[in-house]
């Protein structure tokens, strides 16, 4: 399997934020293309992102019938994002979708204006953190410190000020502590929550996220 390596630049740190209650008209289509898109592999390209802190893949998809009779396939690019090196075979062990226009961007890069979350990851992730976050060792250490009430569990990509609460985009949800033990059942998913922020891909702790890769590769 063909395989390369993205140059040294930090391909997750993006200048602009975008908003999520606004999406502009063109990510709209693009979203509406992406959801009819089947997922095929082109064999041709296979991408490893070094800068993330976990393997992380871009699997280059075919072009779309639109992208064929409007443009030439150099004009447009879309990559499934993946944890997993091989092309994936179901929905949900797609992180996303990038759009790529080689034309005007000089480097395949994760920005919030040109990625498309896919909710059927979005399930699975929540279901990994909801599953395991009990037996957490990041989270056994919090709890050393909270025996009662309800805490976040918070994004790495961008871990806030000791004793200050993280961005709602960085928090995937909120549970319960009772007597110091987490009550897994009470995992409240957090809509704001972002697969991808200014600041890049979100990031799981090292537990969490090799249980949601495990999880991906048995479905």
């Amino acid at each position: 399997m063909f395989s390369t390596t993205l140059c040294n630049s930090r391909l997750l740190r993006c200048a602009a934020k975008a908003t999520a209650s606004a999406m502009p008209l063109q990510r709209l289509a693009f979203a509406n293309t992406i959801a009819s898109t089947r997922l095929h592999s082109t064999g041709r390209e296979l991408i490893r992102d070094s800068s993330y802190p976990f393997p992380l893949y871009y699997h280059l998809l075919p072009p779309s019938d639109t992208q064929t009779s409007t443009t030439s396939a150099k004009a447009h690019s879309t990559y499934a994002l993946s944890f997993l090196p091989e092309f994936p075979k179901h929905n949900q062990q797609v992180v996303g979708f990038l759009n790529h226009s080689p034309s005007s961007d000089t480097e395949l890069r994760i920005h919030p204006s040109k990625f498309t979350e896919n909710e059927p990851f979005n399930t699975i992730l929540h279901a990994t953190i909801q599953e395991h976050l009990s037996k957490d060792p990041m989270v056994e250490s919090m709890l050393q410190q909270q025996l009662e009430g309800w805490t976040h569990i918070a994004d790495y990509r961008n871990p806030a000020p000791y004793g200050r609460i993280p961005l709602p985009e960085d928090i995937f949800g909120s549970v319960q502590i009772v007597d110091g033990v987490i009550q897994s059942s009470t995992y409240q998913r957090m809509p704001s929550h972002r697969i991808v922020s200014s600041n890049g891909l979100f990031q799981l702790s090292d537990y969490l996220h090799e249980k949601l890769v495990h999880r991906l590769q048995n479905i």
